[in-house]
């Protein structure tokens, strides 16, 4: 098993793509990281673009974008195994992993570390959509609506306890690309939904749906719901399928998103080591 450390992200997207097109739902997160840095709309402190192949394939990818830790794509345990053994050599300051929850769960095991945190994601895909009951009007977010967004994903940032690189730049870019939707119910902005960049490969193309959020004072009133469904119904009609991620400690959230045709692809786990 060869590792290689690719210096540019053009030059990863290029050499993991027909790796990625096998797996794009599962790949995703990695590819719209890649394809965010390689156009120049998010920069980072540092990176690590990473591939484990044998013979002419690829076998597994890892990436990191600095503050950030590691993130791993599917792959076998004898890649895992390479990945890490060079990462411990050529990145040791790097505790932090993501991917796949069996892959994760493997790497921990190489690891021979302790795990000093962890939490769990779900990853869905919506390729039949059932849609919610039709609320307010539905409209792309513009350069006026900046504060409240930017507003209303700190407030998401602090409830979700995620973290965030840069969220001012984060928005802006987002909302200059036209990636926010706003649910207006009477003439007043209830709720927030975004997605990411979309992803193109032969033949199809995947969008992440997210980040959905309502104000404490709008919820239990079938906002989010709504929300969801108009963007994933955007993507769809326009031949994207869309994915989305949660927190797999949130029923709410999993409940609705599965109620309108949403369906598990996979767990992902991450872990912070000793």
């Amino acid at each position: 098993m060869e590792v290689l450390r690719f210096d540019r992200p053009a030059e990863f997207l290029d050499a993991s793509k027909a790796f990625r097109s096998k797996d794009p739902v599962r790949t995703g997160l990695i590819t719209s990281i890649a394809t965010s840095v390689a156009n120049g709309s998010r920069t980072y402190d540092g990176y690590f673009w990473w591939a484990a192949v044998e013979g002419d394939e690829v076998q597994g990818l890892a990436i990191r974008t600095v503050p950030y830790g590691y993130l791993f794509s599917p792959m076998p345990n004898s890649a895992i195994e390479a990945l890490y053994s060079f990462i411990s050599v050529e990145d040791s300051l790097a505790n932090e992993f993501a991917g796949p929850k069996s892959v994760i769960d493997f790497l921990e095991k190489v690891s021979d570390k302790q795990v000093t945190e962890e939490e769990s994601e779900l990853i869905y895909e919506n390729r039949n959509l059932i849609p919610a009951t039709p609320i307010g009007a539905v409209r792309t977010a513009v350069g006026a609506d900046f504060d409240l967004i930017y507003k209303w994903m700190q407030e998401f940032i602090e409830e979700t306890a995620l973290r965030n690189f840069n969220l001012e730049n984060m928005v802006r870019t987002a909302l200059d690309s036209g990636r926010y939707t706003l649910l207006e119910v009477d003439g007043l902005i209830v709720s927030l939904g975004g997605n990411s960049d979309i992803q193109e490969f032969d033949g199809f193309s995947i969008g992440r749906v997210g980040p959905i959020y309502t104000p404490l004072e709008h919820r239990k009133k079938g906002y989010a719901s709504a929300l969801t469904t108009a963007i994933s119904e955007k993507l769809l009609t326009t031949g994207v399928i869309p994915t989305l991620y949660t927190q797999a400690a949130n029923p709410t959230s999993n409940k609705i998103y599965q109620k309108i045709g949403y369906t598990l692809v996979d767990e992902n786990r991450r872990i912070v080591l000793s």
